[in-house]
């Protein structure tokens, strides 16, 4: 919880510092502190007109439907409004003709008109008013509001240009009023419409109407600079809490596919517990298996179905000392049970790992042998390493594994093209081993077949683990 506060305030910090360094920038360009103030203006300017872009392609890309995507160009289209104006007017410096009159007010007319009429429908669709929506819509306002200062005036302001401060001024009252009907924006972002197309229109009626070096002007830069830091504020808190939506929604989806991986791999355990629990039932039951068999068989049965109601309640059993030629004969005998045939190599040792682990890891290599080598001969021996090491050697006399694919068999859902497997049984048995302290790996085999080795760590002897170990013994025994 305290690593989530600070996280917090940091973020609030950053966020802070953004704005104001954002504020200053705006304030020192519009004042003429830039060495080329026209190139300060039009930076600006670039800002907010791309800024009012990308919003509207980020909708484009969310939505379906011309109607739907004409709205979600609001903001750009009021920036492309008076940079249209803004640009004729430049080009004939305020044509006083009727032709160039004309064509100045039919553009400021077709801007509105084109932003305006497909918000008139705007409540049937309004859940696109959403954060993405507003950002368009301020940084167009914005922009609109640096770009109608470079309208040319003349004192008094003639007819045309109260037209066209009237059209520009009325195409941001409008489309703000008809946004803020719909109630689906936060109360302070709907405050900060209202707060730019307060701005714009000040700013520019004190530009059209205003005295120069008045006190208007100062006002009006700072109060411009405000509202673009505002929004740029805005845009960095939105870009950040967007970040961290898609972030969860990777790490849930990361964590879907983990559930999903571990249930796939939990019922490869299953598969393979089952088809020897099966064999053994059917061992059983025959007539002519030796007494000393059947206690044998009905150990190993016993042992599984223990090691079954684990591996459904997720529940692992503890790591304990076995000893190796008890553990691998309840292990290889269920192997038998399944027609295979195992021949096996033991030399007493002890190793210290848990029992489940072990058991999934034979029966994944052997069951690969007779699913991918075609062969259900294996080989069992165990060798010493060193003196903290324990090796089981597990050998098949299958047609082996072909060069090329070798370095990929322990991936992941990595098979061969006319595998019936799923890739699953390398990857899990190499971790099982793993997370007993040891390792898991392929061996250069110079006969027939493929040989896995198995490393384990030796049990450390000591009068407690003595007992432990004579205690599990009796268990394995019992089970």
């Amino acid at each position: 919880m305290l690593g989530t506060f600070w996280a917090n305030a940091w973020h609030k910090l950053g966020t802070g510092i953004a704005v104001v360094v954002s504020f200053l920038a705006l304030a020192w360009i519009g004042s003429g502190g830039a060495a080329a103030p026209s190139l300060g203006d039009g930076l600006v300017v670039g800002v907010f007109v791309a800024g009012s872009a990308c919003a509207a392609i980020v909708g484009w890309r969310r939505h379906e439907g011309r109607k739907t995507r004409w709205i979600l160009t609001t903001g750009a289209v009021i920036a492309a409004q008076s940079l249209l104006v803004t640009q004729l007017a430049l080009q004939g410096a305020l044509p006083h003709g009727r032709v160039g009159a004309g064509l100045l007010v039919a553009a400021a007319l077709a801007g509105l008109a084109i932003v305006v009429a497909p918000l008139l429908g705007l409540h049937r669709v309004s859940h696109l008013v959403d954060d993405s929506f507003a950002i368009g819509l301020g940084m167009g306002l914005v922009a609109a509001s640096h770009l109608v200062l470079q309208l040319p005036v003349s004192s008094p302001p003639s007819p045309l240009m109260q037209v066209l401060v009237g059209v520009l001024v009325g195409t941001h009252v409008t489309v703000t009023a008809l946004v803020l009907r719909e109630r689906a924006l936060s109360r302070p972002v709907g405050f900060l419409i209202v707060a730019t197309v307060l701005v714009a229109a000040g700013g520019l009626l004190v530009h059209v109407w205003g005295d120069a070096g008045t006190l208007g002007d100062p006002v009006v830069l700072l109060s411009r600079a405000a509202i673009g830091a505002a929004w740029l504020g805005f845009v960095w808190v939105s870009t950040r809490r967007a970040l961290d939506e898609e972030r969860a929604r990777v790490d849930a989806l990361e964590q879907a596919l983990v559930s999903t991986r571990a249930q796939r791999e939990r019922l490869h355990e299953l598969r393979s517990t089952l088809a020897g629990l099966v064999s053994g039932s059917e061992m059983i039951d025959r007539p002519d298996v030796p007494a000393e068999v059947r206690v044998r068989l009905w150990a190993s049965v016993r042992r599984e179905l223990d090691r079954m109601e684990r591996l459904l309640s997720g529940q692992d059993d503890a790591a304990a000392d076995l000893d190796l030629d008890e553990a691998l004969t309840l292990i290889l005998d269920l192997q038998r049970l399944k027609g295979r045939h195992v021949e096996c190599h033991s030399n007493g040792d002890v190793v210290r790992a848990r029992f489940d682990s072990l058991a999934e890891v034979l029966n994944i290599l052997m069951d690969n042998a007779v699913t991918h080598g075609g062969t259900e001969s294996s080989l069992v021996e165990v060798e010493r390493s060193d003196e903290q090491t324990i090796d089981i050697r597990v050998t098949d006399f299958g047609r082996g594994i072909p060069k090329e694919q070798q370095a990929q068999i322990f991936d992941w859902g990595e098979r061969g093209s006319d595998s019936p497997g799923e890739g699953i049984g390398l990857n899990l048995a190499q971790r099982l081993v793993n997370q007993e302290g040891g390792s898991l790996r392929l061996a250069e085999n110079q006969g027939q077949g493929s040989s896995f080795v198995i490393s384990l760590p030796a049990a450390r002897r000591s009068p407690e683990n003595e007992q432990t170990s004579e205690d599990h013994h009796a268990w394995l025994r019992s089970g």
